[in-house]
């Protein structure tokens, strides 16, 4: 069963969507920008929540959400340890998808003792920001509009059947969310450029990448990116789906996650080192 619920962080409300054993070993889902959490993970909620306890926020402005009173990369960093903190979760395997994959990657490199695994979708690359954005940045008429129509691209069709290889994926309800959420990716966007990119960037937890092969927007290429910046990081490559994988191969995402996670849950070898075991991390 998927429930919702609201909590408050810091004083902000926070909307998320749980599945699962509340006593289970925690898997913290991160949406990506074009959307909310139900819209990112209401396909494979429900099958993760057979072996985990699921926990999927609405980021800040998304959904639910209220948007922070400042907003910086840190600060989202910030939110995100404080969700956890308010759930009761002591650490939390992090999956990302897209803008959601640097979110956690970021938190996975600047709280280590939170995260024991990190799962990149279709995202998790640092992106080299364009110095014209930054000069934009700094003015604040322009800024408005420019990051205006940034958010309104990038939820926009054309970009969307960029990003989706199933085009039963794309409904008139998918895109109906996705352009609501445009103002909230525009200022998350806008944070990136105005607070800049922590400088700890590299997650040196047990790491898996997982990259549908026919998204247009974020190529392969760029997984293969992800992998070679991160000690020990695994690619494996989803076919027949593009930009969001949960959502156009459910049944072979969570095998995937589920078949990553059963792997760092043995118990390693006596004759050599391994990964430690995951353990029941909810309070």
């Amino acid at each position: 069963m998927v429930t919702d619920g609201i909590v408050q962080v810091d004083g902000l409300k926070v909307h998320y969507w749980e599945a699962g054993d509340p006593q289970g070993k925690a898997l913290l889902l991160v949406h990506g920008g074009i959307g909310d959490a139900a819209l990112h993970w209401d396909a494979v909620m429900p099958m993760l929540g057979e072996n985990f306890r699921v926990l999927a926020p609405d980021l800040p402005g998304y959904g639910g959400s209220e948007s922070l009173p400042v907003m910086r990369t840190d600060v989202v960093l910030h939110w995100l340890k404080a969700f956890l903190d308010v759930m009761r979760v002591e650490q939390a395997v992090i999956v990302g998808n897209a803008f959601g994959g640097l979110i956690a990657r970021l938190f996975a490199a600047a709280s280590p003792q939170y995260v024991p695994a990190v799962i990149l979708v279709n995202g998790g690359g640092v992106p080299d920001l364009p110095a014209l954005l930054k000069l934009v940045q700094r003015i604040p008429a322009l800024r408005t509009l420019v990051f205006s129509q940034f958010g309104k691209m990038a939820t926009g069709k054309g970009m969307l059947k960029r990003m989706i290889h199933l085009e039963t994926v794309l409904t008139d309800s998918f895109l109906q969310q996705t352009q609501l959420a445009a103002p909230a990716f525009a200022a998350m966007m806008q944070m990136l450029v105005s607070s800049g990119i922590p400088s700890t960037q590299t997650p040196l937890v047990p790491t898996l990448i997982l990259w549908g092969v026919n998204d247009t927007f974020t190529p392969l290429h760029e997984g293969a990116a992800v992998k070679a910046s991160i000690p020990g990081a695994t690619l494996v490559e989803v076919s027949d789906c593009g930009h969001m994988p949960q959502l156009e191969a459910p049944d072979v995402f969570t095998w995937q996650v589920n078949t990553f996670l059963e792997k760092l849950a043995r118990p390693p070898s006596l004759s050599r080192s391994g990964p430690k075991m995951l353990r029941n991390t909810s309070g």
